[in-house]
């Protein structure tokens, strides 16, 4: 194993072979967006399996890097070359102190899959069940960590040109350092297996692999084999004599459940994770999963509020609300990025509005005004994008914005409309009353205000201070003119009379003294930097 001198050595190397270095060098932004992140993506396949896994790990933080990069990290394929056998043998007998031999009827030496954190093999228990061992790739847990603290720490030397892309970067690091240790652990797996059948239970439609338990530790996972159409082949599906059509829409429907009603939903469902096994779908590879609190799920039916009910400030502050802002926020500068944002999506209606493109730009506001949303946040809005493209390609006339709506509106879950108790409906009618009663007496303080003078405006301007900046360089440049004005009449006047009755010395004296004055203002004007 390397040392990480050498390892951090290899990363820059690699990173300046594809053209990062002349970043480094020059701290100048380049022009070409679409190549450099190309770039990025064949940087990472060649450093190995750990910068493909922290690459696909970034191709889920849509706030971390501009969409382009996100793009093409999302293209990193999750396959590696196959480890040993011996290797499974070994990290078996290591967490569970038995041979395969014990415990299993069979195992297939031929992986059936090999990614960049995990191998997994077809197997038979002793009792007869069909399964799978899914065991971690030796020293994965190690080069992986090591490689995020590398990278965070080239990052961290990168100059603003680079970070700037960036809102918070030692955060994100951490976060993903984080996550990584959750996903390198299997057992959090299994229990995510666990729930997920256990909240999906009553569907006929959705299901997920069952774990074996007694043979799951933090390197090894077993669990059952599903046995049907994979990575949704169309051929297939079509002979089997599925509609593709109603695939998609159950799929929608399907998620839209995990969100809304259980606030626990697959983080990665592409294709590779799908399997079709009678009439049902069924969801594989928990290793990232997404959970949403209470109160973001409340924030997530609250903006959809907002926009059918096209309340642009009410989606400011949610926005607000829901993120961690690293800087203040310009809220009249950010108002006004949200209403162009929302004039594009105004004039549709809610089963036109495109949910990737949707979710793209609220997480592009919101980065450029340095504002983190929360992880789970926009997980879901990658989780989102990927259904949408796998709804797509099974079925390109479905719109999951109109399966969203039908949804919404048949749930019991979700209302748009908040609902009043009879305690929040009688605090209402009560104070509706007595502001009923103040009315008359309010109103009548007001016009006596009026008619005795005694009416003040105060109008608070937005940008109060360059507003006023620009009013006082207008007036300054007025006195300017009047001051030049002045003198050239009186110099005309003391002209005119020199010549008819000699030059009056007093006259003069009182010329240059208010030339002299003139000039000190001027020269204040000019100083003050207000001209």
């Amino acid at each position: 194993m390397k040392s990480n001198r050498e390892r951090l050595t290899e990363i820059a190397s690699v990173l300046a072979s594809y053209g990062f270095g002349h970043i480094y060098r020059t701290r100048v932004r380049t022009k070409h967006k679409e190549q450099d992140a190309a770039n990025l993506r064949l940087a990472f396949e060649e450093l190995g399996p750990s910068f493909i896994k922290i690459g696909q790990i970034i191709s889920t933080r849509q706030d971390l890097l501009p969409p382009e990069y996100i793009k093409e990290m999302s293209k990193l394929r999750d396959d590696a070359p196959p480890f040993p056998y011996k290797d499974i043998r070994r990290i078996f007998k290591e967490d569970f102190k038995e041979e395969l031999e014990d415990v299993f009827e069979w195992v297939e030496q031929t992986p059936l899959a090999s990614a960049s954190v995990a191998q997994v093999h077809r197997a038979q228990l002793l009792t007869g069940e069909q399964v799978v061992i899914k065991v971690q790739r030796p020293e994965i847990e190690e080069n992986l960590l090591r490689d995020i603290q590398l990278f965070s720490r080239i990052v961290s030397m990168a100059p603003e040109t680079v970070k700037e892309m960036l809102v918070d970067a030692k955060a994100a690091f951490k976060e993903i350092e984080e996550t990584t240790k959750l996903e390198l652990d299997f057992r959090n797996e299994g229990q995510a297996l666990i729930k997920f059948r256990r909240l999906n239970k009553e569907l006929d439609a959705v299901t997920a692999p069952k774990p074996v338990l007694t043979y799951t530790s933090k390197r090894v996972l077993v669990e059952e084999y599903i046995k049907g159409i994979r990575g949704l082949n169309q051929e297939e599906i079509r002979e089997e004599g599925y509609e593709k059509k109603d695939i998609a829409e159950k799929l929608v429907y399907s998620f839209l459940s995990q969100i809304f009603k259980d606030g626990f939903f697959h983080g990665d469902p592409h294709p590779g994770n799908l399997v079709i096994k009678e009439k049902k779908i069924v969801f594989i590879d928990f290793g990232i999963v997404g959970e949403l609190s209470d109160s973001v799920k409340d924030d997530l039916i609250s903006i959809m509020r907002a926009i059918v009910f096209e309340d642009l400030d009410q989606l400011m502050n949610l926005l607000l609300q829901m993120a961690i802002t690293k800087e203040k926020v310009d809220r009249f500068d950010f108002s006004e990025d949200l209403h162009d944002f929302y004039q594009s999506y105004i004039s549709r209606s809610f089963g036109q509005i495109d949910l990737s493109t949707f979710f793209s730009d609220v997480l592009h506001v919101t980065h450029k005004y340095k504002m983190v949303m929360p992880n789970d946040f926009i997980l879901l809005a990658k989780s989102l994008t990927i259904l949408e493209g796998v709804v797509s390609d099974l079925h390109p006339d479905i719109n999951i914005m109109e399966i969203a709506s039908t949804y919404i509106k048949a749930s019991n879950d979700i209302s748009l409309i908040d609902k009043l108790s009879k305690e929040k409906l009688k605090i209402g009618v009560y104070q509706l009353a007595m502001d009923s009663f103040k009315l008359p007496s309010t109103f009548k303080r007001v016009l006596d205000t009026v008619n005795n003078g005694r009416l003040m405006v105060h109008i608070d301007l937005v940008h109060f201070e360059d507003k006023w900046r620009e009013v006082n360089k207008m007036v300054n440049r007025l006195v300017f003119a009047l001051i030049i004005a002045a003198l050239i009449i009186a110099s005309s006047v003391i002209f005119v009379l020199s010549e008819g009755a000699g030059v009056s010395f007093f006259a003069i004296a009182i010329f240059i003294g208010a030339g002299v004055m003139g000039m000190w203002l001027l020269i204040s004007i000019i100083r003050s930097g207000t001209l």
